[in-house]
């Protein structure tokens, strides 16, 4: 069993552990975007790590994204269209690399889903402990994608620190697996409290 298959199951397993929270659920509407978003990432960790089909990952990867934007409340600040209407521009100028352009796109999403993350929290759209919960599994979700892009760029020579980029390379699964083992326990209702409708906010 190699090292990316092993990697495939340990997601299989975060998906199955956010479907298993169904009956203990913090509200249905969450619920379902957060099990649709642990879909959609097996999906792109399918094809990253399986298939090696990049381009087709890292656009499942958007689609997480917008999910989770959706999922913190912030639709309302999420321009899809224009956001799309860049991805061209940006096509032009980096010589037609598809990979390279759908990368800055899902850059674009994941920035736009972390600030509605970081405000739905400051508006207490979550309780205690899926708060945490919630702002671990993000945070160490950017961190992994940080290291992705150290790596790939000492891959192009653009940083020439082969231990930086080795210690880039080494910690992305390091804040993956944990990343998508805090979100798939975010959706549980540990407490009894109210869970506010995040999609009421502007």
């Amino acid at each position: 069993m190699t090292n990316d298959t092993i990697k495939f199951i340990a997601m299989l397993i975060c998906f199955g552990i956010a479907i298993a929270g169904r009956n203990n659920a913090v509200s249905k509407r969450d619920y379902a975007l957060l099990v649709t978003a642990m879909a959609a990432t097996v999906v792109a960790d399918y094809f990253l790590v399986i298939v090696y089909d990049y381009p087709v990952g890292v656009a499942f990867f958007c689609a997480v994204q917008v999910l989770y934007n959706v999922r913190f409340g912030g639709m309302r600040r999420l321009r899809i269209l224009p956001i799309a209407l860049i991805a061209p521009i940006i096509f032009l100028f980096v010589d037609g690399d598809v990979l390279i352009t759908i990368a800055i796109l899902y850059a674009q999403l994941f920035l736009l889903s972390y600030i509605a993350m970081i405000q739905a929290l400051r508006k207490g759209a979550f309780p205690a402990p899926n708060n945490v919960l919630v702002f671990i599994g993000m945070t160490a979700f950017v961190l992994c994608d940080i290291c992705v892009a150290i790596w790939n760029l000492g891959r192009f020579g653009i940083i020439t620190n082969t231990d930086f980029v080795g210690f880039a390379h080494r910690a992305i699964w390091l804040f993956y697996t944990p990343a998508q083992i805090c979100l798939a326990l975010s959706g549980r209702k540990y407490i009894t409290a109210r869970f506010e409708r995040i999609d009421s906010y502007s």
